[in-house]
C-alpha cells in the first residue's frame, strides 16, 4: 500500500510532468504511439490521476491499465502503418486492427470504462478505410525500412497458363511465392512476439530477405504482363 507521500512525490515527478507530454508513462510502461490520439493521452492522464477510482488505482487495476496502454500501442501502431502505406494494408491486417479493438473494450468493462474508450473503434475505421488486398507496408520502427508484402496468391492476376507451360516463368513465380512465404512468417513473428529477442531476430531476417524479395517481386510482376 502507497503511503501519501510516496503518492504525492509520484504525481509530482510523473503525471504532472506529462500534462503537456503526447506519450506517457504508464506505471512504468512508456507508450510509443499515443501521439495520435489525444483522447486517449487525456483519458489514461485522467485513469492514473485516480480520476474514475476511489483514490489511486489498485495494483491489479495498474496491471490492467498497462496491458490497456500496450494494446492501444498496438492498435495505433497498426494505424501510423496504414496511414504510412501508399498501397494500403490486407484486410487481414484491419481484421487484427478489429481484434485488438475488441481485446481493449473487453478490457476496458472491469474499469466500467467502456463509454470513455468509445474512440477506438475510429482507429480500426481509419484502418479499415485504407484496404488494398494487393500489399501492406511495413514502416520498420527502429531504421524506418519498407517492405511490401502482397496479398495471398489467390488475389494475383498472374496467367495460369504461364506456370504450366513455361519452366522459366515457373520458376519465377514459385520463386516469388517461396519468398513471400518467407516474408510473411517473419514479420507475422515480429509483429506478434512478445519476446524482444524473437522481434530483433524476425526484423534482422526481413532485412536480409528484403533484396531477394524486391527482385523476385519485380520479375513476378513483369510475369503478369506476359500474354500466351
Amino acid at each position: 500500500m502507497q503511503d501519501n507521500f510516496s503518492v504525492k512525490n509520484w504525481k509530482n515527478t510523473v503525471l504532472y510532468e506529462q500534462d503537456f507530454k503526447q506519450e506517457l508513462d504508464i506505471y512504468g510502461y512508456q507508450t510509443q504511439h499515443f501521439d495520435i490520439c489525444p483522447g486517449a493521452q487525456n483519458l489514461y492522464k485522467r485513469i492514473m490521476a485516480g480520476d474514475f477510482t476511489d483514490g489511486m488505482p489498485s495494483v491489479k487495476e495498474q496491471e490492467t491499465i498497462i496491458k490497456l496502454a500496450k494494446l492501444h500501442d498496438a492498435l495505433f501502431g497498426m494505424e501510423k502503418i496504414a496511414l504510412s502505406s501508399k498501397d494500403g494494408v490486407t484486410k487481414e491486417f484491419a481484421d487484427k486492427s478489429q481484434g485488438i479493438a475488441d481485446t481493449i473494450m473487453d478490457m476496458s468493462q472491469s474499469l466500467d470504462l467502456v463509454d470513455e474508450h468509445g474512440y477506438i473503434q475510429n482507429h480500426v475505421d481509419i484502418i479499415r478505410g485504407k484496404v488494398n488486398e494487393m500489399a501492406i507496408v511495413l514502416p520498420e520502427q527502429e531504421d524506418d525500412i519498407e517492405l511490401e508484402i502482397p496479398g495471398d496468391e489467390s488475389s494475383a492476376t498472374v496467367d495460369k497458363k504461364v506456370q504450366a507451360k513455361a519452366t522459366r516463368q515457373d520458376k519465377i513465380i514459385k520463386d516469388f511465392q517461396r519468398i513471400q512465404k518467407q516474408m510473411q512468417t517473419h514479420l507475422e513473428l515480429y509483429k506478434t512476439s512478445e519476446s524482444d529477442e524473437n522481434k530483433k531476430t524476425a526484423l534482422q531476417m526481413l532485412k536480409n530477405l528484403t533484396p531477394e524479395f524486391q527482385a523476385a517481386k519485380k520479375k513476378y510482376e513483369k510475369l503478369k504482363g506476359v500474354k500466351i
